[in-house]
């Protein structure tokens, strides 16, 4: 038999408030059902965050709907477990998914099935503060495992071999008995042996929802994974749907005719981001502003920021900033743990990041 393997399609989620990037969004989901159907695959694992948020748009909901109904008609089950955003964070929250009758939704509470003699097993998204009770449940799951030759687990977690910000499982906490972990949360593709022989991968997002996964995306593409169950192998699929993104480094007005050769090569209307030295800065932006106006979906100019810093020995008592934020937090743990992890990503990665780690934490609140 042969399944796909999709995670973190993030249906609902508006890009810079455009209704084209939303539709982005669906059409790529889309396009990777149409695929599915056309491979005649077996069935679907989908690996956590379907949605953007756990309250997503009807429209989202609707278009769901249509894509469930396609694949049913042609006999494909479509498997799953909840994401973090695709679930409020507080007891007794219910993922949109649960209003599907078609989808087979795997909780704590129905954490498994058997399709076609394969012991399939699912757990939601679990934050940090909640490792040791996803770990009792996994050890329950070794348990069941024990009982079938092929075995899969699906997880929406950042694994400390795999995630660079902070983890919510060490590899060491995976069951050792199961032949393939289709993992969701990461948005590049991850294959992984481990010493067991298994598989552990991450299939990445099916869309571009931030610029830090740009440079990923155009190593690898994005898409999903076909993996058969013979042996678990797996085939990249790539979307050919997705826009393009183009970003820039200018220095003066000169470039900027180049920049607009390049958004005139693409199929659709770009997303386009320019970092534009302080040398003509003024002019630069508008000239930008003038011939990429009907050339690209969406234009992001900024100035960069120079860095000019001397080599200088200061020695001094080492900060650790981690604790002095911890202990000028008020809040639970779950808070503390959410402003260190904005501060993080706003460090490593821009400003963007911090904000759409704000923006799925208070939808789900």
């Amino acid at each position: 038999m042969r399944f796909a393997h999709i995670a973190d399609t993030h249906l609902g989620y508006r890009q810079y408030n455009l209704d084209e990037r939303e539709e982005d969004f669906y059409r790529a989901f889309e396009e990777a059902v149409e695929v599915i159907i056309e491979e005649k695959l077996d069935f679907v694992l989908h690996s956590g965050d379907l949605f953007d948020e756990p309250r997503p748009p009807i429209k989202a909901l609707v278009r769901v709907k249509k894509v469930l109904e396609r694949l049913k008609s042609h006999g494909i089950p479509f498997i799953c477990i909840a994401g973090n955003h695709d679930i409020l964070m507080r007891s007794g929250a219910v993922p949109p998914q649960k209003v599907f009758s078609n989808i087979e939704l795997l909780t704590p509470r129905k954490p498994y099935i058997e399709y076609e003699g394969i012991f399939i097993a699912g757990l939601p998204y679990f934050s940090k503060i909640h490792r040791n009770n996803m770990k009792n449940m996994l050890e329950k799951l070794y348990e069941k495992a024990k009982d079938y030759d092929k075995s899969i687990l699906l997880l929406h977690q950042g694994i400390d071999k795999y995630f660079n910000l902070d983890f919510e499982l060490k590899l060491q906490d995976l069951p050792d008995n199961f032949n393939y972990y289709a993992l969701g949360h990461i948005h590049k593709r991850i294959v992984d042996t481990l010493p067991s022989g298994a598989i552990a991968a991450y299939p990445g997002s099916t869309e571009i929802w931030r610029m830090d996964e740009l440079e990923e995306f155009r190593k690898h593409g994005k898409g999903f994974f076909i993996v058969n169950t013979d042996d678990f192998s797996h085939q990249e699929v790539n979307l050919r749907s997705i826009r393009p993104f183009l970003n820039f480094e200018v220095s003066g007005v000169e470039e900027v005719r180049d920049i607009v050769r390049e958004a005139e090569k693409v199929r659709v209307k770009p997303v386009v981001k320019v970092e534009v030295g302080n040398n003509d800065f003024n002019e630069v932006y508008r000239r930008l502003l003038i011939e990429l106006k009907e050339k690209a979906l969406y234009l992001d100019i900024k100035r960069k920021i120079e860095k000019n810093i001397k080599n200088e020995d200061v020695r001094g008592e080492k900060i650790d900033i981690k604790s002095l934020m911890r202990e000028s937090f008020e809040g639970s743990e779950e808070e503390k743990n959410f402003c260190l992890d904005i501060y993080k990503a706003i460090v490593r990665e821009g400003a963007e990041a911090g904000t759409n780690i704000a923006e799925s934490y208070f939808n789900r609140q």
